[in-house]
């Protein structure tokens, strides 16, 4: 019981970082109706910042979160001025498809130029540091990061529902051309909503560091399961992507506990594809 309980406790941190990486994916397909396949070479870019700004600046990794943020927001703004914004004009899936895959490759290859491909790490003073929770130990920078998560996804959904920003995000969700007919800056919007989810990605990169290892490929699976959250969860649904990434850590850890740590990636991609068909099957059952 004792072993159950500390994976149900991993499974819900874990889940934590899915839930925040599928929520700056769902906000970018949700608005500008692209799928960024790059989204977890973002992470990527996020912990290796993270690591520059504590190795040569001496700055901790959680002080380093806001201006990980800010960066990261800027970066996603330059890429969706210069990159993206010409590619929705030809109104091509397949342009977007292979321009967020190639910006990924140039990423992880360009990281693989600079630091080269071994594996680095960030060690500070509580690293190793593990609080007692009843039959089960938590470890700090875990407990502390998963915080940050909930602070993350509370501000996220609060800014979306109430602030006037927010609302023209979600208009643009719902209609661009009703939204810019109402006086609605559409591409400002895509400015914004694309810098606001590599920003989350880079969160979410940061506090990986803590008890992750970085390298130029890391964020690869983090972006396979944003998009699986996005599927589970609903498409603009911000709780609906905190809640899909929390089942999807307990779906890894139970299977790495009753199954065996190797299956777990397997059972994660059947359980996706099983999730894709059933939905399906409803949707042409309404219909």
């Amino acid at each position: 019981m004792d072993v159950l309980l500390q994976a149900i406790v991993n499974g819900i941190l874990l889940g934590g970082f899915y839930a925040l990486m599928g929520m700056g994916q769902n906000i970018i397909f949700g608005v500008m109706k692209i799928v960024n396949f790059c989204h977890g070479e973002m992470l990527m870019v996020g912990m290796y910042l993270t690591y520059m700004l504590y190795t040569y600046a001496g700055i901790d990794p959680y002080l380093a979160l806001p201006l990980v943020a800010l960066i990261m927001f800027f970066l996603g703004a330059v890429i969706q001025h210069t990159l993206i914004t010409p590619s929705l004009k030809t109104k091509s899936f397949t342009n977007l498809l292979f321009l967020t895959v190639g910006l990924g490759l140039l990423l992880s290859n360009g990281a693989l130029v600079l630091f080269g491909s071994d594996y680095k790490s960030i060690r500070t003073s509580y690293s190793q540091t593990t609080i007692p929770i009843g039959p089960v130990s938590v470890a700090l920078p875990r407990l502390i990061s998963f915080c940050v998560l909930i602070v993350v996804t509370i501000a996220l959904f609060t800014f979306l529902k109430y602030s006037t920003v927010g609302k023209q995000i979600r208009a643009v969700s719902q209609n661009p051309v009703g939204a810019e007919v109402c006086g609605i800056n559409v591409k400002r919007i895509y400015l914004l909503t694309y810098g606001l989810g590599i920003a989350l990605a880079g969160i979410a990169g940061c506090l990986l560091t803590q008890f992750y290892s970085i390298f130029p490929t890391a964020g690869a699976g983090f972006g396979f399961r944003a998009l699986i959250v996005v599927v589970v969860g609903g498409l603009g649904s911000i709780p609906g992507a905190f809640f899909a990434g929390i089942l999807l850590g307990l779906l890894e850890q139970m299977s790495a506990l009753f199954i065996s740590p190797s299956y777990s990636d397997m059972i994660v991609f059947i359980t996706f594809i099983v999730i894709l068909v059933v939905r399906q099957l409803i949707i042409m059952r309404r219909k």
